[in-house]
């Protein structure tokens, strides 16, 4: 057999090592050209494409070197459109030589690519009792991290509480004490930050302190956003469901919203934007972009009444991307395809192209 743990064989049968150098199915050379991903999406029996059941390996050849991953992506799924690619993508592990990429990361020719399930998704999840969307992001020594889907609550309230994360964190992390460092609102979708130890938990609140985590968030809102903005108010927090805005400025630096657009699509009237934050207070980036004249697409809470009405039956638009401190870092792209009734029809392709070129990317918003 192959020294390589990745190069698997081809064939199943004892002693047959030839490498695995042609996507499953039989069918394509590594040299073949990319897939045409403006193609229409295949027909659904080819769902069970999208989350393979082993890991799926392959060599980059020569002819993509420089393209991004997720058109060579298609060697592995021939036939698959932009949209089920993002999918591979959203619930699987993709990585280049050992090391997790995203769809617009430039390949290297001779690099080993490997598709393999993530625990949580799909096929791997089944009979876990996980709720759908919830899986393990990164974990080490310290720190890790889980996805969060919209609408799970992040910390258990009590015997008679809705079902929570902090609820699965023995299933998703056995054997290890995890210990939350953070929430998330329940609508909101996205990183949430574990310490497995007291000490590791301590580090963090002091890094949070002086300002040495950074956490980066994504979110679609009305209107066009021309220019990055730092949104500075005072919020009053207080006993209150809603947080209020108040007209001064904030003297605390680690209360601030920067907020920058990726992208705008005039059909819809909304902008992706990134939203950056050291510490945060309740409903920090919520409350900062509606008192800008940008309310977040989904948000029944804040923004004018007749936006909070039509909003009612729809997700939020906001997911928590990436984070990084001192000994960690995770990143995430929202899963947002298919939320009411699917990012191309709700959020036009202005938004939708920038989530190909921006959200998915190796470093969220760089």
């Amino acid at each position: 057999m192959p020294d390589d743990p990745d190069r698997r064989p081809c064939s199943d049968v004892p002693g047959d090592d030839v490498p695995c150098d042609t996507a499953p199915g039989g069918g394509v050379p590594v040299d073949a050209a990319p897939n045409d991903l403006d193609a229409p999406d295949a027909p659904d029996e080819m769902d069970e494409m999208d989350v393979p059941g082993a890991p799926l390996t392959l060599t980059i050849p020569a002819a993509a070197a420089g393209q991004r991953l997720d058109r060579v992506l298609g060697l592995l799924f021939p036939g698959l459109g932009r949209k089920r690619l993002r999918r591979v993508f959203t619930e699987n592990e993709v990585s280049l030589d050992g090391v997790p990429r995203q769809a617009a990361f430039k390949v290297r020719a001779g690099s080993r690519l490997r598709v393999a399930p993530r625990a949580g998704t799909r096929r791997t999840g089944e009979g876990s009792g996980l709720p759908p969307g919830l899986y393990v992001v990164a974990e080490g020594e310290d720190y890790g991290a889980v996805a969060k889907p919209g609408g799970l609550a992040s910390a258990r309230i009590g015997p008679g509480g809705m079902e929570s994360v902090e609820d699965h964190l023995p299933e998703l992390f056995p054997g290890r004490a995890a210990l939350m460092l953070g929430r998330l609102d329940t609508p909101t979708s996205g990183l949430l930050a574990v310490a497995f130890h007291p000490e590791a938990a301590r580090r963090f609140r002091e890094a949070e302190d002086r300002g040495l985590v950074q956490k980066t968030y994504l979110a679609v809102v009305r209107g066009l956003v021309e220019a990055p903005f730092t949104a500075g108010q005072e919020l009053d927090t207080a006993r209150r469901k809603t947080t209020r805005v108040r007209s001064r400025e904030t003297d605390d630096p680690l209360r601030r919203t920067a907020v920058t657009p990726l992208g705008y699509d005039p059909g819809t009237d909304l902008t992706l934007v990134r939203a950056d934050i050291a510490k945060g207070a309740r409903h920090q980036i919520r409350a900062h972009l509606a008192a800008w004249g940008h309310p977040i697409l989904g948000d029944s809470r804040y923004g004018e009444e007749k936006e909070m009405e039509k909003d009612r039956d729809v997700p939020l638009y906001l997911h928590h991307a990436r984070i990084i401190f001192p000994g960690f870092t995770a990143h995430r792209a929202p899963q947002w395809s298919g939320l009411g009734g699917g990012s191309v029809l709700v959020l036009g392709p202005g938004v939708e192209q920038a989530l190909d070129d921006v959200v998915l990317a190796d470093e969220v918003g760089s």
